[in-house]
């Protein structure tokens, strides 16, 4: 410990507690209200507790939501304030909610007496969590199940191709299906579908033995997950504290910022249509960036039964009063805007993209240079030394003591200043072709060169079989036909004798029958005893003596079969089997696991080539089960050589094709580097001649300039208040983190004198 350090120990350092404010959530799908209670604790999204409520029809909703609501609270002492919205995709028409929608969320608020937060679609809160979560954004067909609805949603590189909401039938298979073919726009199909809802888990082996290709555009069999429980209200939440608090933390993955266009609801008093400001068309990147802010709704205090809904940034609207009153009437419009203010200004919205500390460059000042020429003085230091020693000793340990402690804090004192900067987001599509027989880029045609490449590889894989069959015996014994007809009726071998409860037998072999005398009271004639065997096994067969048998189309009073003695032998039990389904499955398994073996086997073998698994084409060399269908067997195992065939290409050539899209873009005071951008391909078609056409989508973070020499200059010996208000005040600058070693109290904490004791580090929040 430092002499400064020991010195500031004994000063008190109090810390102020922050009061948790608590959320109410509530998520509306198709047949079902989640509800959530959820605080922000530091940097954790923690949901406190969960429930929900079936619902046949809106009216039900505010009733349910009611329950809901006491249900989540239970017994703990809290009381939330707000309320955040997620409603279904069907709810919203053009960015806004339909008026019979909107008019739902206005008597919810007024009846669970909350403050409207912010309303957000499911669909989008589940990308933006999924995007979040996996670092990139999403490419896969979302299937979301209740009980009696499934909701089917298409997402491609982040952005939704549509949401499709069918019936659900007897095969969850089929009805996704159904769903799929209704998307006519889109040409291929991602190949991973995501499951989530009320018995998803159950249903993942019955999707992976469904025959996926034989309708569908997908470029090779579907690879099939399930998602966490309760999926959708984790998403609301995350969505809306996000806005609250960037760098917020769940499910130990930070989670930055995303933001949902900016919507506000209010009445008027000619209409109560929602209302949204216009964004003005602007080729600009910071207007691209407001295209995702989370709505918000915020409640006037009024006399009339309605409420509006008005802009603003949720994170803004906790920023505390200390903070507000060091802001002059020249800053920028207030936060929360009246809906009938004659002027709107567009808020700043966070980047979507995670926000971390990073790169930072250290740079330090030169040594200042000491003081030349200092004027000396003579002191009488005789008048001050006392007549006794002791006490001559004590002033002179004293006056060393503040010597040292001013020494100290002029050249032991360090500072570390963060500065957050803002960048400027540029995203570009295009549609980029990589070709094998292309020998260099062709910026223009967007064509870039590709490699033909192959591999072979084995493995196997066991599963259980889940098919049921029936075995056993059937029952036999023996029958006398009796014919009664004028006529001699002869019976083949296979024909089918039928009792009354429907229990069918077939005759062994032929039987002729002859006809009855001419007299009308004489009997009919009867057939030798001849052997008969039951159509299927089981019991069922072991019919007494004397039974009735219907013979083919006769009626009875004209041919006729009874039971010689008793039929016996038939017997039965369910045994598994392995079914066609079962082989299916265990196939699209081993295969997906074959794909992703082959890619790792490629990129290795290629370590500068980008290899996409979607842009492998597969033909199978050998396969070979080790059951065949309904074999009864409770395990089964395959053995499979797959060949793999596809095209790679040089990510630095991608970089180059999409990033001319946005160089002339660059505004003045940013810059771009190549190096920091990121890069992601979407396969749109796989070509027979090796050519792989996708979907590049490029995303650039333009970093702003910042002078940290100057910084240091104007910063040196002023307090920590003065240097984050300065910093703040300063273009492209969001805020500031100042550290310094030691520690010191409030009071005394300022920059040091030394500009070398001061570092300025400067990166993403």
């Amino acid at each position: 410990m430092s002499f400064l350090d020991k010195v500031t120990a004994f000063l008190p350092l109090g810390k102020k507690e922050e009061q948790t404010e608590h959320f109410f959530a509530l998520s509306i799908g198709t047949e079902k209200l989640t509800a959530a209670l959820w605080a922000i604790e530091g940097n954790q999204l923690k949901i406190l507790s969960t429930a929900s409520e079936q619902y046949s029809s809106t009216d039900e909703i505010v009733t349910a939501s009611d329950k809901l609501l006491d249900a989540v609270l239970g017994l703990k002492e809290i009381e939330p304030q707000k309320i955040l919205f997620g409603v279904p995709h069907s709810w919203v028409t053009d960015d806004n909610l339909k008026d019979e929608h909107l008019k739902t969320l206005r008597v919810l608020v007024k009846e669970l007496e909350l403050s409207p937060m912010a309303y957000v679609t499911t669909s989008q809160a589940l990308v933006h969590f999924l995007e979040k979560k996996e670092g990139v954004p999403t490419t896969a067909v979302l299937v979301g199940f209740e009980k009696k609805y499934l909701t089917v949603t298409v997402v491609r590189a982040g952005k939704l191709d549509g949401v499709k909401v069918v019936a659900r039938g007897e095969t969850a298979g089929a009805d996704i299906e159904k769903a799929l073919l209704a998307f006519t726009d889109v040409e291929t199909l991602p190949s991973k579908i995501l499951i989530y809802g009320e018995g998803s888990r159950e249903l993942k082996s019955q999707l992976l033995s469904f025959s996926w290709m034989s309708k569908l555009s997908f470029l090779h069999f579907p690879k099939i997950e399930s998602l966490e429980d309760d999926l959708e209200i984790k998403s609301v939440c995350l969505a809306g504290g996000s806005e609250i608090n960037e760098g917020i933390v769940y499910n130990n993955k930070v989670v930055a910022s995303f933001a949902y266009k900016d919507q506000k609801i209010a009445e008027s008093e000619k209409s109560e249509n929602l209302i949204e400001p216009e964004e003005p068309e602007s080729t600009e990147v910071s207007k691209q960036e407001d295209s995702d802010t989370l709505t918000e709704l915020n409640t006037e205090t009024q006399e009339k039964d309605d409420f509006g809904f008005v802009v603003g940034d949720v994170a803004k609207q906790d920023t505390s009063e200390s903070e507000k009153s060091e802001e002059t009437e020249d800053t920028e419009t207030p936060i929360h805007q009246s809906v009938d203010a004659p002027e709107e200004k567009e808020l700043a919205v966070p980047d979507e993209s995670p926000l971390e500390i990073e790169d930072f460059e250290e740079e330090r000042v030169a040594p200042t240079e000491r003081v030349k020429g200092e004027r000396k003085f003579k002191i009488p230091f005789t008048k001050f030394i006392p007549g006794n020693f002791t006490m001559m000793v004590a002033l002179i340990g004293v006056v060393g003591v503040f010597v040292l402690t001013l020494g100290a804090y002029a050249f032991l004192l360090k500072a570390n200043v963060k500065v957050f900067v803002e960048p400027k987001v540029l995203e570009r599509d295009a549609q980029v072709i990589a070709d094998p027989n292309q020998k260099n880029i062709d910026e223009e045609k967007k064509v870039i060169p590709g490699q033909i490449v192959q591999t072979e590889v084995s493995g196997s894989a066991k599963d259980s079989a889940t098919g049921k069959k029936q075995i056993g015996d059937p029952a036999k014994g023996a029958v006398k036909v009796y014919n009664a007809t004028d006529q001699q009726v002869t019976l083949k071998a296979g024909q089918v004798l039928t009792t009354d409860s429907g229990i069918k037998f077939k005759l062994d072999k032929d039987v002729p029958i002859a006809s009855k005398s001419a007299s009308a009271a004489s009997p009919p004639s009867v057939s030798d005893s001849v052997g008969a065997t039951a159509v299927a096994i089981g019991a069922d067969g072991n019919i007494p003596s004397a039974v009735e048998l219907k013979v083919g189309n006769y009626s009875k009073s004209d041919v006729v079969a009874k039971s010689e003695g008793n039929f016996s032998g038939g017997t039965s039990k369910d045994v598994t089997v392995v079914s066609s389904e079962d082989q299916q499955r265990l196939l699209a398994k081993l295969s997906s696991d074959l794909r992703k073996q082959a890619q790792q086997k490629l990129q290795e073998k290629h370590p500068d080539k980008k290899i996409l698994q979607e842009a492998l084409s597969e033909s199978i060399a050998s396969k070979s089960f080790s059951k065949n269908i309904n074999d009864q067997a409770g395990e089964f195992s395959l053995n499979l050589t797959v060949r793999y065939k596809g095209t790679a290409f040089d990510d630095a050539d991608l970089r180059t094709i999409v990033s001319k899209l946005v160089n002339t873009d660059v505004p003045e005071g940013f810059l771009l580097d190549l190096n920091q951008t990121e890069t992601q391909a979407d396969v749109a078609k796989l070509e027979k001649d090796g050519k792989v056409i996708f979907l590049a989508r490029f995303k650039a973070k333009l970093m702003p300039k910042i002078d940290t020499d100057t910084i240091k200059n104007q910063i040196k010996f002023k307090t920590a208040t003065e240097v984050a208000n300065m910093l703040k005040s300063m273009d492209n600058i969001l805020g500031s983190e100042i550290s310094t070693t030691p520690s010191l109290p409030k009071i005394l904490e300022r920059m040091p004198v030394l500009g070398k004791n001061i570092t300025v580090e400067v990166g993403l929040k």
